[in-house]
């Protein structure tokens, strides 16, 4: 007897009911400015929003200020006139009554009295700044350990107080597009250790507005084109290669429309560094388009290499980095170093990015800071650092311009993840958010690694985060948070003239493709008995796909069926293990012998019962399902 899999609704669908739920309640009710219809956390993953319903007899604007601890932190925006109004509160505080301020064009006003529980997650340990400076910014720092359960992606302002934060496990960048949403990570992942699906546009509330889903997936970054578009850091091939892989996407349609693969640009064996594997060669963590130059900037962690393009012929111009184990071959790509004093090639770098004029700047994790492993400096006495290159790619000469973190030596180290920004000109923020010490001593260990390698010891595990700007050398700003480690940092303001809030369901747009069948004959023979549990057999039907997770024995053959009263369709589920040196994000606790694969719904329909074949032996899961 076999069971339908019920359809799992995506977070876009249940936003979506949620939003219809209150706007029925708006509407079917009178509620007015004096009796607004007051809805926290309305979209479900942000309890620090609300929207404050109510309607009026005349258009008007509604300005609303959401009162801060002091009056520095009030937050004020104004909107447009309307007679419904549903306004989006930002910045709530967490174990507080908040008061909201709504004042109409007219002059009416009204207040509203939001308590919010106090939430389980991080809050900072130290603020160091003054509101003069930081105004009413929040500095957002991006988890990179939600197994941790309070180590959410949050934000705090000039005060240190949390104004923000997304519950559900998203990690990677955050940025703010042009039209003020952000663009985010997917919650959903496609892969092992931490491929998502693709991107998210949503607002502050954590309504999404459209998921972009790839191919190839998603990890670490991406950024907005002027025409609109996005270039992604993707993969092609999970089973080849990771992390070598970059897409434009469509901004209307979401499709992949060009792609760079640097298998087809760099030696995959050269110029190692010291956490190179043959699968994560590369290890792409950042891109960047420099229209200047009309071409795209990669930083290769695992070749302690930040790389220089052609966007249009995909043409090498640079590569910036220690040159040693490149071959005589490859020499002509690197700069010569002509400065005078202070010189470090930067190691397993993130982060980089091309200035307005043309510099090169980048967040130097160091870490080993050799390619020799005999010559590698221990922990304790490494540093990390923001630090600016000049190049000049005629005569091919670096000099290091700046720097900012070497002073602080051990304290300020992170050998993986962190980021810097740039305001302008003598202006920038410099994030190491992924410090970790154990039984006191700092470790080339990987937070987000390292809190499964000591998931029984993490009594003596400390992840912390310090993000710091500096402004003419002076630093004007630094927060430190402890209890995890977080990806990056991103300083916005929560309400702005690009405030943009509107009412709809979300979209979802691109796609996985169809899923390729297996092409050969599939041999079987039928269990005489249930799948074995050591399996660990999960099968859950999304909107979009079949996922399937397991434990399975590495090289087993695996297959999965689906079965009509016609024809059975086969796909083969890879059980090979590869190395993992660096795990940047830890979405969930795994072991290497655990397996994902994903069927995509696109072309395909009908009923289907479901199999499970293992190293030819075929087992009836007992569900079926309806596509």
């Amino acid at each position: 007897m076999s069971n339908y899999l019920e359809t799992e609704k995506h977070l876009i669908t249940l936003q979506a009911e949620s939003e219809e739920r209150f706007l029925a309640e708006l509407r079917s009710g009178n509620y007015r400015l004096e009796n607004p219809l007051v809805v926290e956390n309305p979209y479900l993953i942000n309890p620090l929003a609300a929207v404050i319903c109510f309607n009026t007899d005349e258009k008007t604007t509604a300005q609303l200020t959401v009162k801060g601890k002091a009056a520095e932190g009030d937050l004020t925006h104004t909107f447009a006139a309307s007679k419904e109004h549903v306004l989006p509160v930002y910045g709530l505080y967490d174990n507080y009554e908040n008061t909201v301020v709504i004042v109409l064009g007219s002059g009416k006003m009204s207040q509203v009295k939001i308590k919010v529980e106090e939430l389980d997650v991080n809050k900072a340990l130290y603020c160091h700044t003054t509101s003069e400076y930081f105004g009413k910014d929040l500095m957002l720092i991006s988890t990179t350990t939600p197994l941790i359960d309070s180590a959410k992606t949050v934000g705090f302002d000039y005060a240190g107080d949390l104004r923000w934060v997304i519950t559900n496990k998203q990690s990677w960048d955050i940025k703010k597009l042009a039209n003020g949403r952000l663009l985010h990570t997917s919650y959903r992942t496609m892969q092992k250790p931490y491929y998502t699906v693709g991107l998210m546009e949503m607002d502050f509330c954590g309504k999404i507005y459209q998921e972009y889903r790839l191919p190839g997936g998603y990890h670490h970054d991406a950024v907005e084109l002027e025409n609109g578009n996005f270039l992604a850091a993707s993969d092609n091939d999970f089973e080849e290669s990771v992390e070598d892989f970059v897409v434009e996407i469509d901004r209307k349609s979401g499709e992949v429309i060009k792609s760079w693969d640097l298998l087809n640009i760099l030696p995959r064996e050269k110029g190692n560094a010291g956490d190179w594997n043959h699968h994560d060669w590369f290890h792409n963590n950042s891109v960047w388009y420099d229209k200047a130059t009309n071409s795209i900037t990669m930083s290769g962690r695992h070749k302690d290499a930040i790389v220089n393009f052609d966007y249009d012929t995909s043409k090498l111009n640079w590569i910036l980095g220690d040159p040693e184990g490149w071959g005589e071959e490859w020499q002509k790509y690197f700069f010569k170093n002509v400065t005078k004093g202070d010189f470090d090639w930067q190691y397993e770098q993130h982060a980089a990015r091309i200035l307005p004029n043309g510099d090169v700047f980048v967040f130097d994790n160091g870490t080993y800071r050799s390619k020799n492993e005999a010559a590698r400096v221990l922990p304790d006495n490494n540093f990390s650092r923001g630090v600016i290159y000049k190049i000049d790619t005629d005569k091919m000469e670096i000099e290091q311009v700046w720097q900012y973190g070497k002073e602080r030596g051990a304290e300020f180290y992170s050998p993986y993840i962190c980021n810097v920004d740039y305001y302008s000109e003598g202006h920038y923020m410099i994030h190491s958010g992924g410090i970790a010490t154990y039984r006191g001593k700092h470790t080339d260990g990987l937070g987000a690694m390292l809190i499964n390698k000591y998931k029984d010891e993490q009594i003596h595990l400390t992840l912390e985060s310090i993000t710091v700007e500096v402004l003419n050398d002076e630093v004007k700003y630094e927060l430190k948070v402890q209890g995890g480690n977080y990806y990056r940092a991103r300083r916005l303001s929560l309400y702005d003239e690009t405030t943009n809030f509107t009412l709809g369901k979300g979209e979802f747009l691109g796609g996985f493709g169809v899923t390729p069948e297996f092409g050969l004959k599939v041999k079987f023979k039928d269990a005489e008995s249930e799948i074995p549990a050591k399996h660990n057999l999960s099968l859950i039907l999304e909107e979009d796909r079949l996922a399937l997770r397991a434990s399975f024995k590495e090289g087993s053959e695996v297959f999965l069926e689906f079965k009509d009263e016609k024809e059975s369709k086969f796909y083969s589920v890879p059980t090979v293990v590869h190395d993992v040196t660096a795990a940047c994000v830890s979405f969930e606790e795994q072991n290497d012998n655990d397996f994902q694969f994903y069927v995509s719904r696109e072309g395909l329909s009908g009923d289907y019962q479901v199999y499970l074949n293992i190293d030819n032996i075929r087992y009836d899961t007992h569900y079926s399902v309806k596509l």
